[in-house]
């Protein structure tokens, strides 16, 4: 579960806390909606946090495998307003973990960070290695009151699955 020290921000504070690693941040599930929504705590986003933010994707797509079919793909909702910057090798790790996954794995992607150019060209490489598994390209925002907007009606689980976690 999650780690005392840390709380979510805003709009994600009165959440329950599903999971919590201190090299990324929080994580919540919906299955009701297949829905994973995380959020970051740290300032650059580094490998280990990338491989966090991976496995919980990649379990995800593995434990509610029928769920996630079912629905079309899995709904993936990242608040990255705390990172400032990104390593290289971070951005490199994200997308060759993505190449793995399955065609049509994500129904819709949404990123909530300050639009900056780096941020608009690395999302440009994402792009196109989605675009190869046939998954719509991300919704890269800066505004997280209209970002979130999408997930008033979403139902956040009261506990973690079992498969969720640090």
């Amino acid at each position: 579960m999650g780690d005392r020290a840390a709380t979510p921000r805003a709009p994600f504070e009165r959440w329950p806390v599903h999971v919590f690693h201190p090299d990324y941040g929080f994580a919540w599930y919906s299955s009701e909606q297949r829905a994973l929504i995380t959020q970051t705590h740290v300032v650059q986003g580094r490998a280990a946090g990338g491989r966090v933010l991976c496995d919980w994707i990649d379990t995800a797509l593995k434990e509610d495998d029928l769920g996630i079919v079912a629905a079309g793909g899995l709904y993936l909702f990242h608040d990255f307003r705390s990172l400032t910057g990104y390593d290289t090798e971070t951005r490199t790790l994200i997308n060759d973990r993505i190449k793995r996954r399955r065609s049509k794995y994500a129904r819709r992607t949404i990123m909530v960070v300050k639009p900056t150019p780096i941020w608009r060209m690395a999302m440009h490489v994402t792009d196109l290695t989605l675009a190869l598994l046939r998954v719509p390209p991300t919704n890269v925002t800066g505004d997280i009151v209209r970002a979130a907007a999408e997930l008033e009606s979403f139902a956040i689980d009261p506990a973690p699955p079992a498969w969720l976690h640090a």
